[in-house]
């Protein structure tokens, strides 16, 4: 049996990582410590442009939020569009059917080392 969906309990876990107090998350969203403590203990729920800027805040999907489980997503959120090309790149060779980076061709590989390095500086 599946287990009810906390949305308290998942904001409290991502606040906490964060580092943050109810205080600065408030601060943050532009509510009110009580707002976010109501969030917390499944009081009230919050509408959905919240959701969305909670989603954004911690770099979570919305999905994820409204309790589902999701394979790991990589954010291009605040990324140059040069490392967004880059990150794509590593994609693409990850998701080829029966293809690894292993089965690249060198040159390939150090062109994509290349970019990586680049970017890094």
């Amino acid at each position: 049996m599946k287990t009810p969906f906390d949305f308290g309990a998942l904001l409290r876990e991502l606040r906490k990582k964060r580092g943050y107090t109810q205080k600065r998350l408030a601060e943050v969203l532009n509510v009110s410590e009580t707002t976010i403590s109501k969030y917390e203990s499944n009081t009230a729920v919050p509408p959905f442009e919240t959701v969305r800027a909670i989603a954004t805040w911690f770099n979570v999907p919305i999905d994820y939020l409204a309790g589902n489980e999701l394979p790991l997503a990589v954010s291009l959120h605040g990324l140059s569009e040069a490392q967004t090309e880059i990150v794509k790149t590593l994609v693409a060779f990850y998701n080829e059917k029966n293809c690894s980076i292993t089965n690249t061709s060198e040159d390939e590989r150090y062109k994509l080392l290349g970019k990586i390095v680049a970017s890094l500086v």
